[in-house]
């Protein structure tokens, strides 16, 4: 367990779940060589991390998919049902699309392999802290070579609120959420969404955010 000192407000509080002693020491290193990154806490379950969260509420929190006593993705969707301030970023050692657009679904903001660099790894630690979202690159392009249409045709298929909504969506926002930002009714904002998917040819709004990242169709902004 890490120190309960109160961390800076301009540092990157991080908790690292993961069930091996060895990759939490190893994330850890990893992320504090960037001076603005503080690891507060290491634990290896859903329950620690839950624990940790609560207590701790760091910006940010990297998990892995498989822990003992479930999915880091039941700690993504927890934190998110308790609407804690707290981004979460997934290191995984699977590309599976299904473990992917999971975490994406349940509100990560961020899915890395344990194959990314030293570098890429504290980069998408900073990105996904701020709001950002992260996709690994090797993932992100395997999945890009279903897609065709080039980013310009897209862009012009959309109005300028449609892509309000998409760069929402892409901050991982609930459709009510984007009603309040906006200024407009969440039954507007269920058409728009609606609208989205039938223009882009998918079926979700995880495709959809996939999707927008895919091809820059959204920069996403810093939560507030």
């Amino acid at each position: 367990m890490a120190d309960t000192e109160v961390v800076e407000s301009t540092s990157i509080s991080v908790i690292v779940v993961d069930d091996h002693e060895v990759v939490r020491e190893g994330t850890r290193k990893m992320l504090e060589r960037d001076p603005d990154i503080v690891v507060v806490d290491e634990v290896g379950s859903v329950q620690e991390a839950l624990v940790s969260a609560r207590r701790l509420r760091p910006k940010l929190m990297v998990i892995d998919i498989e822990l003992p006593d479930g999915s880091g993705v039941e700690v993504v969707r927890e934190v998110v049902a308790e609407k804690l301030p707290i981004r979460c970023l997934m290191l995984s050692a699977h590309d599976d699309y299904v473990y992917f657009s999971e975490a994406l679904a349940a509100g990560a903001g961020g899915y890395l392999l344990k194959t990314a660099s030293a570098a890429e790894f504290v980069a998408a630690a900073r990105t996904v802290s701020v709001g950002g979202t992260v996709i690994d690159g090797s993932l992100s392009h395997r999945l890009a070579g279903r897609r065709q249409p080039p980013e310009e045709e897209l862009i012009h298929r959309l109005t300028a609120r449609e892509l309000d909504v998409i760069a929402a969506l892409v901050r991982g926002r609930s459709n009510k959420e984007i009603a309040l930002d906006l200024g407009i009714g969440l039954r507007t904002i269920e058409s728009y969404v609606s609208a989205i998917l039938n223009k882009l040819g998918v079926r979700s709004r995880t495709e959809a955010t996939i999707f927008a990242i895919e091809h820059h169709l959204a920069s996403p902004k810093p939560s507030k």
